[in-house]
């Protein structure tokens, strides 16, 4: 347990360090106003920086990469693209029953082909901005090492608050709706985690649900958004969240929460 403390700091610490240097250069060097172009840049030096943070600690530990729950590329785009379609299809159904039932409207302000272009490139930035460093991080390194001392639903919690400390020291819980959601998700990037066995799970339905979040913002200029908290809440969380664990409880039917699995 000492030496699973030791790790949580020293890869938290870490983090905080790295996302707060990026932020720095974000306002530094690109300025405020967003630029799909800086934007991607930021993304590929965080994951970049993540990677060789990881690296590092593997090497220190004495461990490999798959200790840490990476399979062969194919297994891997396969959990991925389970995560990423567990929230697309749920999600999409809850926009269009929000839609139906005049709980939500939606205004849109750009050509289809351009919008296209854009979820594009917004889907890659968020992929390298957020979703595969951070999962690598807090639900591959964090869990896996959380995992070995605590059993799955204990790991859950715990890996969800380091998550949200993490989201504090680098500014991300700026206001109560962020205090609401950053814990929540990451409980269930965890919960997806644990019951897929795959952190590339947790990493498709991530990039699903912030690329959908982001590019619906008056940021990008695509749409004007009327009733925002209910389909964020109903269409893009709840529903994806029930539907998936649901899903993945029946997919692995065997899966044990009291179970720790040691490092080999």
């Amino acid at each position: 347990m000492k030496n699973v403390i030791i790790r949580m700091i020293a890869v938290l610490g870490s983090a905080i360090i790295i996302w707060n240097f990026i932020a720095y250069l974000s306002e530094t060097f690109m300025g405020e106003r967003y630029n799909s172009l800086n934007h991607f840049i930021i993304a590929l030096i965080t994951t970049i920086l993540t990677i060789i943070l990881l690296q590092l600690l593997v090497k220190i530990d004495k461990i490999s990469w798959k200790d840490l729950g990476q399979t062969t590329f194919k297994t891997n785009v396969s959990s991925f693209l389970l995560g990423f379609f567990l929230w697309t299809i749920p999600a999409t159904l809850g926009l269009f029953a929000c839609l139906m039932l005049g709980w939500v409207e939606i205004t849109a302000y750009t050509d289809f082909n351009y919008l296209l272009l854009s979820i594009l490139i917004l889907f890659i930035t968020v992929f390298f901005i957020e979703a595969l460093p951070e999962e690598l991080i807090f639900r591959g390194y964090v869990y896996r090492y959380l995992n070995t001392v605590l059993p799955h639903w204990g790991t859950i919690i715990l890996q969800a608050l380091l998550f949200t400390l993490f989201a504090y020291f680098i500014g991300a819980i700026y206001s109560v709706e962020q205090l609401q959601f950053i814990p929540g998700f990451a409980i269930i990037l965890g919960v997806f985690r644990a019951i897929s066995g795959s952190v590339w799970t947790s990493i498709g339905f991530h990039v699903a649900i912030m690329t959908a979040m982001q590019i619906l913002g008056p940021v990008h200029g695509h749409f004007d958004v009327t009733g925002t908290f209910t389909l964020q809440f109903i269409a893009f969380i709840l529903l994806p969240s029930v539907v998936g664990a649901t899903v993945l409880s029946f997919i692995n039917s065997n899966h044990d929460w009291n179970q720790k699995n040691p490092l080999h």
